[in-house]
């Protein structure tokens, strides 16, 4: 029986899922982490994780993998525990850590960079960090918004609060990963205008009612199938880059 508290608390979970962009995102990533897992464990790390959404998704799907997120937001790292805790995920391990700085004597086979690298003061200092904790054939995952999006309605923001960067052409990404010591695989263009209105009216009604934004949920959901599939319209406006070591 889920007591009242419980219930609530797993409500709130289902909240915090994400908007059709981030989606989108969170799909390209557990598709290409899976083909380099072929079936078997895989340790990772997720950087920038902010509230580990992706990190708890992919450590309940995944028990045998060894997760470790990192961000540098306490506060959101908190949000993160509280929510591994309701959710009975013991393979995510949370880390406190400057993504610019050494990260520590752990390699990972794979490295996730899905939501941080435009809002560094210093992306090149943290792609070499990233490097750095990479094994030999491992593999880096990023994505990044297009330098040149644009909002799809007139009340959509412009620019991300806190970013440093308004985005990337692939052929400055490709640079940094080169630089960093990383060989480029592959840039997939992302989110073309129906997931980046989706998106625009998640962040409308990001404080509506728990019952709208619950309603919400499986509609975010369809927005971002048929944009992955190529339901949509317009230009892309972010990137989803694979690189190795």
């Amino acid at each position: 029986m889920i007591r009242p508290r419980g219930l609530r608390r797993r409500i709130g979970r289902r909240l915090r899922l994400p908007s059709p962009t981030r989606r989108i995102r969170f799909s390209l990533a557990t598709a290409a982490l899976e083909r380099k897992a072929r079936g078997g464990p895989l340790r990772l790390l997720d950087a920038g994780c902010s509230e580990a959404l992706l990190a708890e998704k992919l450590g309940l799907r995944h028990s045998g993998w060894s997760i470790d997120a990192a961000d540098i937001d306490e506060q959101a790292l908190q949000t993160a525990a509280d929510s591994l805790g309701v959710a009975g995920v013991a393979n995510v391990h949370l880390l406190k850590r400057d993504l610019t700085k050494p990260l520590g004597e752990e390699t990972y086979s794979a490295v996730l960079a899905l939501e941080c690298l435009a809002f560094l003061p210093d992306d090149q200092a943290a792609l070499s960090s990233m490097t750095a904790s990479l094994e030999p054939g491992g593999i880096f995952l990023a994505h990044v918004a297009d330098k040149h999006w644009q909002p799809v309605s007139a009340r959509g923001r412009t620019t991300w609060p806190g970013e440093v960067k308004h985005g990337y052409t692939i052929e400055e990404l490709r640079a940094k990963l080169e630089q960093a010591g990383l060989t480029f695989v592959a840039a997939t263009p992302t989110s073309r205008s129906l997931a980046r209105l989706g998106s625009e009216l998640a962040d409308r009604i990001e404080h509506a009612p728990s019952p709208v934004r619950l309603a919400w949920y499986p509609l975010s959901m369809t927005i971002a199938w048929l944009d992955r599939h190529g339901v949509t319209w317009g230009k892309p406006t972010g990137l989803f880059v694979e690189a190795r070591r």
